[in-house]
């Protein structure tokens, strides 16, 4: 039993105005260790004490995640401001609704989700260990050639894994659904033959898969993180972008599975947004912001923290809240950088469209493919139905396909007995270069200065 002079000096510890100041601000902005270090400390306390101190404090508040760690310990973490902004701005743009989720599914924003789900495919195999490169594995998807190696094939299976994010069904999470998952990423591929490098999906994560393994096989942990994801434990109030991220987090840490499991956590926290009705969460290329973050090649001011470092503030438990509040603040970056593409790509699409009409070589049909491709990068057109959308013939049909193919504007494949033809990947650029020397070209036979560029 607390005696009364240790009451009493508890109640004017805590009504000492320089830990009421920044209890107040630890709670509201989260103090770090470093900001701490240059605050005044309570009469009384070094910084170690006021760390416990403030961590007690904020402890009271905390939302906790209902599976403890390996050592019996507990994760929990606030939401300070910045937190609540970012979740704000997150629901603000994800939500099924919302002008960037209308603007994604018209038929012209399909090409921004092509473009995301191939850096998201190649950057969830990079977090996970693989030493796959966007320029190998990503030129192959925008090509739509076979996979040469197990990398480039477990990222292409990732990335049709992302092509049917939609059709995902709503039912609950199961171990046999996880596993089911599981199969489909590895489908094909030969995981003793993929180069590995280290694993980086856990923000603060430092176990090594042989610490885990072995550890809480009594308890059957991918069910418990399957009563997580349906709601059965946990808080049922907690914000949804952040359960996503600590379903990848428990995934990436107990790695229940044989192997991938950082890979198959992110589809899982896919399948959660869409299930929680915030599809655009499920759409962001985060495993690429994820990375950048990692390789310290973010621009500052993105990220509050630069690297993550843990210090003890409450004994049994962990304090996760720079790792959640990290992560949600890389999520509304990959927000900001899917609205800025989409502006410049729409700024680009009317200079582009100058270059289209400037096609005099081309006929009106021809330049119709072109804009549709522009639009639609994953369009595959055939001499048919180019023939029956024109009514011409089919010989008029097969010229004009092969001469955008001369030209570099389309690429010739097989499909079967047929021949299909899909865009460049660099098409844009194309267009570009020739709308460069038509104007040279213009200038040189007027012998009229081209206009000064303003830089």
């Amino acid at each position: 039993m607390t005696s009364d002079s240790e009451l009493r000096n508890l109640l004017q510890l805590l009504r000492e105005p320089t830990l009421s100041t920044l209890a107040e601000d630890s709670v509201r902005d989260y103090v770090d260790w470093d900001q701490l270090a240059s605050r005044p400390l309570p009469p009384g306390l070094d910084i170690e004490e006021t760390w416990e101190l403030l961590g007690l404090i904020r402890r009271f508040g905390a939302t906790t995640f209902p599976i403890p760690t390996l050592d019996a310990r507990t994760f929990w973490y606030n939401t300070p401001s910045e937190s609540t902004r970012c979740l704000h701005y997150i629901k603000h743009h994800c939500r099924t609704g919302s002008a960037l989720h209308r603007t994604i599914q018209q038929r012209a924003g399909q090409r921004f989700l092509i473009r995301s789900r191939i850096q998201e495919a190649v950057a969830t195999c990079q977090l996970d260990g693989v030493n796959v490169t966007y320029s190998s594995a990503g030129r192959a998807l925008r090509e739509g050639r076979a996979p040469r190696t197990p990398a480039e094939r477990l990222v292409l299976n990732s990335y049709q894994m992302l092509r049917e994010l939609d059709s995902g069904t709503p039912e609950p999470f199961t171990p046999d659904l996880v596993r089911g998952l599981y199969e489909r990423v590895t489908h094909g591929v030969d995981v003793s033959q993929i180069a590995r490098g280290p694993r980086r999906s856990n923000l603060a994560g430092t176990l090594s898969p042989d610490q885990v393994r072995g550890h809480g096989q009594e308890r059957d942990i991918l069910q418990e993180i399957c009563d997580y994801a349906n709601g059965i434990t946990g808080d049922p109030s907690e914000p949804s972008a952040i359960k996503s991220y600590l379903i990848l987090s428990a995934m990436g840490y107990w790695r229940p599975l044989p192997d991938f499991n950082e890979t198959v956590g992110r589809h899982m926290l896919r399948l959660f947004a869409l299930r929680r009705d915030y599809p655009v969460l499920g759409y962001l290329s985060t495993s690429l912001t994820m990375t950048k973050w990692f390789d310290g090649s973010l621009r500052p001011g993105v990220v509050r923290f630069a690297t993550l470092e843990r210090r003890p503030v409450v004994a049994g438990s962990i304090d996760g809240t720079q790792d959640v509040l990290t992560h949600l603040q890389l999520t509304t970056a990959a927000i900001g950088g899917l609205i800025g593409y989409i502006a410049r790509t729409k700024r680009e699409d009317a200079a582009l469209q100058v270059a289209l009409d400037s096609q005099e070589l081309l006929n009106y049909r021809q330049r119709s493919v072109l804009a549709r491709a522009l639009a639609k990068p994953d369009t595959e057109f055939r001499i048919r139905s180019h023939q029956t959308s024109h009514r011409v013939v089919y010989q008029t049909a097969r010229t004009d396909l092969l001469t955008l193919v001369d030209h570099g504007y389309l690429r010739k494949e097989t499909r079967g007995k047929a021949f299909v033809f899909v865009p460049t990947s660099d098409l844009p650029e194309r267009l570009r270069c020739r709308e460069d020397v038509a104007k040279s070209e213009g200038d040189q036979a007027t012998g009229e200065p081209r206009p000064r560029q303003v830089q």
